[in-house]
């Protein structure tokens, strides 16, 4: 059958001509797949999509139908009596109606594939676990060896007021699911930006930051649930968890080229052919990787978030809090802050960006050294279009599901506050939050070489009365503060204070390893790498960390041997290790 038998003809015309208006400047322009349920979404730089409509070619096909309806309402087909504003009856308002005619079809089609990538669903995601024992993920790697992957770049705060209650929290969610035995605790570190993470462990990750952001427990239980679903859904046994393990390696691997690159540019001969502004440059880039935290905890896709945030859903309400204060507010938030995470990567790639391009463009480099740089550089490029599933598009999401699975009706409870707030506030909380948004300020301060500024910032935090005085974030970057300002026997004691710390991080050890690089003494060297390694429990990331401190500080045998073992017992970061030998 024709399109125009099955349509009238005035109809057709004017679906085809809106179409091919729409479908024009996409021809003109670079294709774009629309996401597999374990791809990494695309990230749209236009206003979030009405409900249903999502982005992609879902979304292209639904505005499109959508369209063609209201062209095809407002003008009239012959004999059609039926006004515009009318409905359907059985029209689904959560839909806002496929309707019939060729408007009807893409739309309908659109939706569809909409539902399809998202795992979109009428009934309750809670219904997909079984209950009886949790089994364990095969990616889990161990309660301790789990924390200190973590510990390597960020470092763990130990704030027990805050965590108690948080994980009583947790338990309440963990019992409203009917799992047993569901492992993990929450545990939060040094990270000023809104980050958090499950891993294949159970555990959850929770930044500094974000709990400055949460306003009562319900948006607590509404993260932690999310995070939770992701455990209970065993996601990390999906292929959608290869691909964020390529995520990560790719953001280190960002940092390991630079840095490989830039010290062999000042070793050597090619060090001395350098001129004073682009030794200037490369020690800014250097600290732009030494101290800067650039690998905020990568997304899953849109399939794996969407299936979190409706079995969080569930979770909170199964536990008794707040849809309305809890999850809506929490997602809102997290919509709000990633606009602000994406243009504060965007500065600090753009930095490094133009301080490479400054490099090359000065010349005097050896041809090895321009390409590590260049790589290096187009790993960055890479990282400023990547992309991740935003706020706006999943509170969509979740607004479709409380409307299918819900009827739009879920129990009023009122907010949870004082307790939280009674948390937040404890005399191991607060002081140690207040303090560590200064380490943050004073981390910026260096990246932009304002030595002195930070040097202020960090002494009244590393005083005697402080909690924080031994910890071991705040101490190295003192350490590269006071270097920074040629004061260099004065910065020892903090660069051995933050070695000796119990919340060590791996960034002390890359300081301490430059430090006695200056000295040339490289038994010292091997016995820091070898000091790290273990701190850290042999955890996989310290793997190709080790690798690149040997690399960069010119042992190759010792890199060598690094690499050898990384073959043989942590194959996942094969290629991270083999990307740090460059």
């Amino acid at each position: 059958m024709s399109v125009t038998s099955f349509f009238s003809s005035s109809e057709a015309r004017r679906a085809t001509k809106l179409a091919l208006c729409l479908l024009l400047p996409l021809m003109g322009s670079s294709g774009r797949a629309e996401n597999s349920p374990d791809s990494a979404p695309s990230q749209s730089t236009e206003a979030a999509p009405a409900a249903g409509s999502g982005g992609g070619i879902g979304g292209f096909f639904s505005s499109l139908g959508n369209s063609i309806k209201s062209t095809t309402s407002t003008e009239g087909t012959p004999g059609d009596t039926t006004k515009a504003s009318e409905a359907s009856p059985g029209t689904s308002a959560s839909t806002g109606g496929s309707g019939g005619g060729i408007g009807g079809f893409f739309s309908g089609l659109g939706n569809k594939i909409n539902e399809t990538i998202t795992g979109s669903r009428d009934k309750p995601q809670f219904l997909d676990l079984a209950p009886g024992v949790y089994q364990s993920s095969n990616e889990a790697m161990g309660e301790q060896k789990d924390i200190d992957e973590n510990r390597i770049t960020r470092g763990v705060l130990s704030v027990p007021g805050f965590t108690n209650y948080a994980n009583s929290v947790l338990e309440k969610l963990k019992r409203a699911s009917s799992v047993e035995q569901v492992p993990g605790q929450v545990i939060v570190v040094a990270n000023d930006q809104m980050d958090a993470g499950a891993t294949a462990d159970g555990n959850i990750f929770i930044s500094s930051g974000y709990i400055r952001e949460l306003k009562n427990e319900d948006q607590l239980a509404a993260l932690l649930a999310h995070e939770l679903s992701h455990v209970l859904l065993k996601h990390h046994d999906s292929n959608a968890f290869v691909r964020v393990q390529k995520q990560i390696a790719t953001y280190a691997n960002v940092g390991m080229n630079i840095r490989n690159a830039v010290d062999k540019s000042v070793g050597g001969a090619a060090g001395n052919m350098l001129s004073p502004g682009q030794k200037e440059v490369l020690q800014h880039m250097e600290l732009l990787i030494s101290v800067s935290d650039i690998a905020l905890h990568p997304a899953w896709g849109r399939r794996q978030e969407a299936e979190a945030d409706r079995l969080g859903m569930d979770l909170m309400v199964k536990a008794g809090y707040s849809y309305q204060d809890g999850m809506i507010p929490w997602l809102e938030t997290v919509a709000k802050w990633d606009a602000i995470q994406d243009g504060a990567k965007a500065v600090l790639f753009k930095k490094q960006q133009d301080s490479m391009q400054a490099l090359l463009a000065g010349g005097k480099f050896e041809d090895s050294v321009k390409q590590g740089l260049g790589f290096a550089l187009n790993d960055i490029k890479g990282q400023l279009s990547a992309s991740h599933e935003g706020g706006d598009k999943r509170l969509n999401d979740l607004d479709a599901y409380f409307v299918k699975a819900y009827n739009e009706t879920v129990p009023k409870v009122k907010p949870t506050t004082s307790p939280f707030e009674q948390a937040r506030n404890k005399p191991d909380v607060k002081p140690v939050l207040a303090d560590y948004s200064k380490v943050f300020q004073a981390r910026n301060l260096i990246n932009d070489q304002k030595f002195a500024d930070a040097q202020g910032l960090l002494k009244p935090v590393l005083g005697p009365k402080s909690q924080i005085a031994s910890h071991a974030l705040p101490n190295q970057l003192m350490f590269e503060a006071l270097r920074g300002l040629g004061r260099r026997k004065e910065a020892e004691v903090y660069l051995s204070k933050s070695l000796q710390s119990n919340n060590s991080v791996w960034s002390a050890y890359d300081s301490a390893a430059t430090y006695f690089k200056d000295q040339g003494n490289d038994d010292a060297i091997v016995k820091v790498g070898q000091n790290a390694f273990v701190r850290f429990s042999g955890a996989p990331s310290a793997y190709p960390r080790l690798i690149a401190l040997y690399k960069r500080n010119g042992l190759t045998k010792n890199m060598n041997a690094v690499m050898s073992e990384c073959a043989l017992k942590q194959t996942d970061k094969r290629d991270q290790c083999m990307a740090a030998t460059q």
